[in-house]
């Protein structure tokens, strides 16, 4: 590994660490939910090996130190899943991660807690099993995933709760916001969908600008009533909608995109992503000898979705863009063009161009 270029200064690397990375180790599942990014199943795709896993954490680990978001697929399909966390952990990488639930129990959990996992995180998409199991396409997932978060709660292991919302299930949110807190979720994280991979078969259930400016709203509403955290991926607008509250006097903050700069991914062939749900490689690991650093510093791709004056149309002069940054996978798998503008967002900036917020 060459290491960290040497044309950056100190300042421009420490902004550009990343805080989070997800490293998807498998794509193996045995649920086939409608909106899966990674099209995963029962013999979908060719996992790395033990070793080539260890060289990635061990490259990014040369870099930065941000917490490592063990996905798949279902990473406890892995065999070899608690020898690579406890790898992670002697590399000083903070280990969470998300899983479906089918494969927790009390020595599951133990073992996870035992290898060094700090917290994890469950998907919940219904407020009732019927919603829940249609939209993953697997009966008893619902109760698959209670039972999971009672076992994680139980063995004092934290959790959140993810939800992927789209015209499907979006009228749902209080009551699974509800199911969230009454779990014992120290989070409710939303995602709003991205029509990649298997969700292109459900594009048309993606919220209108009208509808997903009512969700926003109402995603406020749950944040500033104060039951649960409640963090939104895949729905950068929500930093504005927050920005425009607390101009109000409402005490509330969001977080834009993150993609490329704070978060990066990993795929399970070893290509670093701004996310999951963007399918562009800024290059591949195992063939560039595992220099996350070269990659990640000067990938044209990742570059030019940090530089927020570039975007395209309603983002390019957006106030909000530098706040926000619209969602680059979403206007990728809708236009063609991942500068473009969201095609979700209903906000329409000032004819004239405003310095972008941070």
């Amino acid at each position: 590994m060459t290491g960290e270029p040497k044309n950056q200064s100190n300042s421009t690397l420490d902004r550009l660490r990343p805080r989070l990375i997800a490293f998807e180790v498998t794509r193996r599942c045995r649920f086939a939910c409608k909106h899966c990014r990674a099209n995963a199943g029962p013999n979908a795709g060719q996992d790395l090996s033990t070793e080539q896993c260890r060289k990635i954490l061990t490259a990014v680990a040369k870099f930065a130190k941000p917490t490592i978001i063990i996905t798949g697929g279902e990473p406890m399909e892995r065999s070899d899943i608690y020898d690579l966390i406890k790898f992670a952990r002697t590399k000083k990488l903070r280990v969470v991660m998300a899983t479906c639930g089918y494969l927790i129990d009390r020595s599951s959990i133990t073992m996870l807690k035992d290898a060094g996992v700090t917290a994890l995180s469950f998907s919940l998409d219904g407020a009732s099993p019927e919603t829940n199991d249609a939209f993953r396409q697997t009966e008893g997932a619902f109760d698959t995933v209670v039972n999971a978060a009672k076992i994680a709660h139980n063995a004092a292991l934290p959790f959140q709760i993810n939800t992927t919302l789209s015209k499907i299930n979006a009228h749902e949110i209080t009551g699974i916001a509800h199911w969230a807190k009454q779990l014992g979720a120290s989070c409710f994280n939303p995602f709003i969908l991205v029509p990649t991979a298997r969700a292109k078969q459900i594009a048309d259930e993606i919220l209108d600008p009208v509808q997903y400016e009512s969700l926003l709203n109402e995603l406020l509403r749950i944040k500033l009533k104060g039951e649960i955290d409640l963090r939104v991926t895949c729905g950068p607008q929500f930093s504005r909608v927050c920005r425009q509250a607390k101009s109000k006097g409402l005490i509330a903050e969001g977080t834009g995109c993150i993609g490329g700069t704070g978060f990066g991914f990993i795929s399970y062939r070893g290509d670093v992503q701004t996310c999951g749900f963007l399918d562009v490689s800024a290059g591949n690991l195992v063939e560039n000898g595992y220099d996350f650093a070269r990659i990640w510093l000067e990938s044209k791709f990742l570059n030019e979705i940090r530089d927020r004056s570039e975007y395209h149309g309603k983002c390019a002069n957006c106030e909000y863009a530098g706040l926000c940054g619209g969602c680059r996978a979403r206007a990728m798998a809708v236009t063609g063009d991942y500068l473009a503008s969201d095609p979700t967002c209903s906000y329409n900036p000032p004819k004239k161009p405003h310095a972008a917020m941070h």
